[in-house]
């Protein structure tokens, strides 16, 4: 008897699963929106999908934002561009006690799907989920956890979606990027500098989805067509979890503090060097090493880098990586005089650069004007005949 038990016991329970495999009619499948957080990675927000189904039950989420620093060379393969990032699977409450945690908000869209559709979009994400198919190369703009959500729902409606597009605002990636970028924040202002020219391109309707709260809203206005018949896709949001948007205040250690200081820092010193008739060359050393530095950064991202957004960056015309070679250099009194064309041609750059930087196909970020002003300030003391 015990067997025979233990028997239709594992029939029962394998056919549980074989059950939990595909969705009831009384399934729900939303579109799940999370606010802005504190770290880089959370910057622009994050997007999922939850899958509801009070039958079997389930009720857990799919998204396509996960990653681990442990991956072997991590840095260096994130530095390049070259992230893989992977589709996750998690209990709904344990997803929500994550954000509760963070205090991001999370708006939930129920899409609005036939039975057909909803099973098709859940069995492409249990495809995504095995193990062959799990890791993607992820591309901020072009393929990321957003856009691989948008994909998979006009997957499931047979592409039959149409977008209200009236009003739309003509942006590139650039102003797109800058409405969640803050201006006090240092991670913000280095990747503000590393985007090149493509990041300027103007972006479509449907490529400003790589942002979830662009998907969330387009999604929630957005109508599908069914044998001729037009509906809604999805319901009105309903804030699930609710919590205050992350605010930047004003710091004291903010880019546009600090970097005004040492303007102002630099202008006292040449100024000082002037009366004294007598220059620092430590001041040089310091000034012209540090772009040397932001150089060679830039030009990693530039032509090291895979990230498409990073080629052409014409920040590269004030930060040269020689500038860290000439600070080298530039210790040496005997080198000095045979150096100072490279002050006179670093000059002539700045002035160019901040005469045209207006009409030039990029758009840089302000404090940009004051690094070019304090490096001219340095090359420019060549014009006296200082003490070498």
């Amino acid at each position: 008897m015990k067997r025979i038990f233990f028997l239709f016991l594992a029939l029962y329970l394998f056919s549980l699963r074989g059950f939990s495999d595909t969705l009831s009619p009384l399934a729900k499948v939303s579109l799940l929106v999370c606010a802005p957080g504190d770290e880089i990675y959370s910057y622009f927000g994050h997007a999922a999908i939850r899958v509801y189904d009070p039958l079997y039950p389930k009720d857990i989420t799919f998204n396509y934002g996960e990653f681990s620093f442990e991956t072997p060379h991590f840095i260096w393969r994130f530095a390049k561009g070259e992230t893989d990032y992977k589709i996750g699977v998690m209990r709904m409450d344990s997803f929500m006690q994550q954000y509760k945690e963070e205090k991001r908000k999370v708006i939930e869209y129920e899409l609005l799907l036939t039975p057909e559709e909803r099973e098709s979009i859940y069995q492409a994400l249990v495809e995504n989920y095995k193990p062959a198919n799990r890791v993607y190369r992820y591309s901020h703009f072009e393929d990321n956890c957003s856009t691989r959500l948008r994909d998979q729902v006009e997957k499931a409606v047979g592409g039959n979606v149409h977008y209200y597009t009236t009003g739309d605002k003509i942006m590139s990636f650039r102003n797109l990027i800058d409405l969640y970028l803050q201006d006090n924040s240092w991670s913000g202002l280095g990747i503000k500098l590393a985007l090149g020219m493509p990041t300027d391109r103007i972006s479509t309707f449907s490529q400003k989805m790589f942002l979830p709260d662009y998907l969330g809203d387009d999604l929630a206005k957005a109508i599908v067509v069914r044998k001729g018949v037009s509906s809604p896709l999805a319901a009105a949001p309903v804030v699930i979890f609710d919590a205050p948007a992350v605010l930047h205040n004003f710091s004291f250690t903010s880019p546009a503090v600090v970097l005004l200081l040492f303007l102002m820092i630099v202008t006292v010193l040449t100024l000082q060097e002037k009366r004294r008739a007598k220059k620092y060359f430590w001041l040089d050393v310091l000034v012209f090493a540090a772009f040397g530095i932001a150089g060679m950064i830039l030009w990693f991202t530039t032509f090291v880098s895979v990230m498409p957004s990073a080629k052409w960056n014409l920040n590269l015309i004030w930060a040269w990586p020689t500038h860290f070679i000439f600070a080298i250099l530039w210790l040496f009194p005997s080198l000095r005089p045979k150096l100072l064309w490279y002050l006179k041609l670093t000059a002539a750059v700045l002035v160019l650069f901040l005469l045209t930087m207006i009409v030039l196909p990029q758009t840089f970020h302000w404090l940009v004007i004051p690094l070019c002003l304090m490096l001219y300030m340095r090359t420019g003391s060549w014009l006296k005949p200082w003490k070498l």
